[in-house]
């Protein structure tokens, strides 16, 4: 079975994200999950210290191929730091692969779904693919009915109005979801197999290229499913003792779930979505548009974060 690439995935994931609990739910059959996260507050801010700390742990591992990473492990975080900039150019750009990058950790740690290809390692080869999806990820699950082996793709935004971020992300996604033959023919061509081993490539190729009698047969159904991950402005406005802040922020960012979810929900249904399964990934920011470029620029050239 082909394992996550994260590092220290749950231990470290644990001590960065702290989870909100709540009964608000997607309005589909299929498998799915909606889930709300926040940073922990210091200085009546959240602190994007030990954030930082996990992403600049994990950007060889997002950014590199599986063969790339095993090649040598100890220099990859300095080869991830080479393939942004290859991708970005002189400059550190306004961010956005924050989002990518995010939605790698949740994805692979919370759900366990493996990154099979993502777009920085894509842009890294000599073919410069026109990818739509940020990156592909892998998970299967049984129910009652039989298995469901699915190909998730995968948007990010971070986008200060929540509305909006929620908007352009599927926007997005039904640009992917039309390409998503596209998305196949990767994983059937030889760059994919040079990306694992050729045992690990051949399976997975069965595993996700569909076979109708064989899947009928087998009770088995090969499906294309939606991860999202959306960064959007919360401001912690509350003053008072800091662990007081801490809880009323939570308690506010809880009650406003139930609505966020409603729109997340019209969305599914104005683009007729609603036989996909969806794993959707939330965190609010102090100034998302501001924090992405500095926490970005000092990804790429520091190894610890300057509040």
């Amino acid at each position: 079975m082909l394992q996550t690439t994260v590092k220290n995935a749950k231990e470290e994931f644990d001590r960065v994200f702290i989870e909100l609990g709540h009964d608000s739910k997607l309005e589909i059959a299929n498998k799915n999950e909606v889930r709300f996260f926040m940073l922990d507050i210091k200085n009546n801010q959240y602190s994007y210290y030990e954030m930082f700390s996990i992403l600049h742990s994990n950007l060889g591992r997002y950014a590199l191929s599986r063969k790339e990473f095993q090649k040598d492990p100890e220099t990859a975080i300095s080869r991830g730091i080479s393939r942004f900039h290859e991708v970005k150019g002189s400059g550190t750009g306004a961010g956005g692969e924050i989002g990518e990058l995010l939605l790698y950790l949740f994805l692979e740690t919370v759900l366990g779904a493996p990154k099979l290809l993502s777009k920085m390692e894509l842009k890294g080869t000599r073919n410069q693919y026109n990818y739509n999806a940020d990156a592909v990820h892998y998970f299967t699950y049984k129910n009652e009915y039989g298995q469901h082996n699915q190909l998730i793709l995968c948007e990010s935004k971070l986008i200060g109005d929540f509305s909006r971020a929620i908007k352009d992300a599927f926007d997005s996604l039904t640009t992917s979801i039309g390409n998503k033959e596209f998305d196949l023919s990767l994983i059937s061509t030889e760059m994919f197999k040079e990306s694992f081993s050729e045992e690990e490539a051949n399976d997975i190729i069965k595993q996700i290229v569909p076979n109708a009698t064989d899947d009928f047969k087998n009770d088995i159904i090969k499906e294309t499913a939606a991860g999202i991950f959306i960064g959007y402005d919360k401001p912690i406005i509350e003053q008072g003792d800091s662990l007081v802040v801490r809880k009323q922020t939570a308690e506010n960012i809880k009650k406003e779930i139930p609505n966020m979810v409603k729109k997340i929900n019209k969305q599914i249904e104005k683009y007729n979505l609603k036989g996909m399964s969806f794993y959707i990934y939330l965190l609010p920011f102090n100034d998302v548009d501001k924090d992405r470029a500095k926490i970005m620029e000092q990804l790429l050239t520091r190894i610890s974060y300057k509040e």
